[in-house]
């Protein structure tokens, strides 16, 4: 029964429900059943449908428009058929949005063909010497894609680097794109610090985002002079042309690096590379820019609930501070967990995949489950979880922030084990790279068992 107000549930908690449910499904033996079930859901489907084209047919243009506008409602008119601007139109606007980034970056992008649903790309422009590479470039175009033509079959593209097929439905593995609030009302000729470790300068109408560190000292650039696209560094008084990627106007080599952005739909939005959300890769470490290896440390931002990739300097020095925690490092794999179906449904927590830690900030214990937009998180009921840790006393030398109780109930039987938090970002992170579609896809199902396989094998059993 609906009451009439709006649902409040997560749009990714509702997707990797229906995944779980029809992994339950194909687990089921009868394959009579199966085949019942899998007739019913279409039945079920097309009616919704059908009921779906009805409304539309007799409401205002402008209220299809609006509907449109809503990403859950634009995905089940895409999945039906019934979205109100043509795919080609869609793909043309998400090239637009993308052409002032790829420009700046002296390069361009030509649509060449779309034809049964498949895109077919060329990036114009050789990025030689920019900071850019075609990959970066790919993941902006991709991205853009991804958000206003979802229903892409496939996407080819050629040009700079050796053609490759992929698919515009999947997210790229090692950014996520984040909104920044005040771009969109920079004024022209003006540059500002609007994110963590990163700047971005409006150039004639156009907005640039880069590192926010000198090529030559290293030195905030964001406190600068920008005169006519020319950014001064005030600490060793290198000039960089930022119209033209950044380089350095002393002809010297040394270049800015490049932070992909896109516009559309009123907002800004920026790549970040993943640390807490994915696999860490060598970037450098975040506080102080030096070099990092694949096997380095991890701080646990608890105001931003987010992973930060340090080196072993930083983490000594860091580790006591009042805005981070290190990771933890036990691996206890819980082989006699007690947590059965009333006991979780009491947890109130939509997925059968989540990890439960608790937070030396609030003192709350939280839940943070995975989706196509990363952890989303709910605090869970104390009294639910004091009951837990009754059947469970390990959970009593839980550690603060740095370790987790990681809950897998998508396999039979349900897993269960304690892990370091930054491997529980990692398993997010994994996810939603993964992610296809409405529903995950079945990429998910295996990269989630392969996770807890290599686990088991890792985890000290307890």
């Amino acid at each position: 029964m609906h009451d009439g107000a709006p649902s409040t549930e997560d749009p990714g908690a509702l997707a990797l429900r229906v995944q779980e449910l029809s992994e339950r499904l194909d687990a089921v033996a009868d394959e009579e059943v199966r085949a019942l079930a899998d007739e019913l859901a279409a039945a079920l489907v097309a009616m919704y449908g059908e009921g779906l084209e009805r409304i539309l047919a007799v409401v205002p243009e402008e209220t299809v428009q609006a509907l449109a506008g809503d990403g859950v409602v634009a995905s089940l008119m895409l999945m039906h058929g019934l979205y109100p601007v043509p795919l080609e139109d869609r793909v043309r606007e998400a090239l637009d949005a993308v052409r002032p980034y790829l420009r700046s970056h002296e390069g361009d992008v030509e649509l060449v063909s779309l034809t049964d649903g498949v895109l077919r790309l060329k990036l114009l422009g050789s990025c030689n010497g920019c900071g850019a590479s075609a990959a970066t470039l790919e993941v902006a175009i991709e991205d853009a894609l991804a958000e206003a033509a979802p229903d892409l079959l496939g996407l080819e593209v050629a040009g700079v680097v050796a053609p490759r097929a992929v698919t515009p439905r999947t997210a790229p593995a090692d950014v996520d794109w984040v909104v920044l609030g005040g771009a969109k009302d920079l004024a022209r000729g003006a540059h500002a610090a609007l994110a963590d470790g990163l700047f971005v300068a409006n150039i004639a109408g156009t907005l640039l985002a880069y590192r926010d560190a000198c090529a030559a000292c290293a030195a905030p650039l964001s406190s600068g002079m920008l005169v006519g696209g020319a950014l001064t560094c005030t600490s060793c008084g290198r000039a960089y042309d930022l119209p033209r990627a950044g380089r350095a106007k002393d002809d010297s080599g040394l270049q800015l690096e490049p932070v992909p952005l896109l516009r559309g739909g009123g907002e800004v939005k920026v790549a970040i590379e993943q640390t807490g959300d994915a696999g860490h890769g060598t970037g450098g470490c975040e506080l102080c820019s030096s070099g990092v290896g694949d096997d380095h440390r991890h701080l646990l931002h608890l105001t931003d609930r987010r992973i930060v990739c340090v080196c072993e300097t930083c983490w000594s020095v860091h580790s006591g501070d009042a805005e981070y925690r290190p990771s933890g490092a036990r691996r206890l794999w819980l082989e006699d967990f007690h947590l059965g179906e009333e006991e979780w449904r009491a947890l109130e927590i939509p997925i059968g995949l989540a990890f439960l830690m608790r937070s030396g900030v609030s003192g709350e214990i939280v839940a943070l489950y995975p989706s196509a937009v990363g952890a989303t998180e709910c605090q869970l009921d104390l009294a639910a979880w004091d009951r837990l840790c009754e059947a469970n006393p390990v959970l009593a030398r839980l550690e603060p922030d740095a370790e987790a109780l990681i809950v897998n109930r998508l396999a039979s039987p349900p897993q269960h084990a304690i892990i370091p938090i930054d491997e529980c970002y990692r398993l997010v992170g994994l996810i939603k790279s993964r992610w296809e579609g409405i529903s995950g896809g079945r990429a998910i199902e295996g990269a989630v068992a392969d996770f807890f396989a290599t686990l088991e094998r890792q985890a000290i059993a307890a």
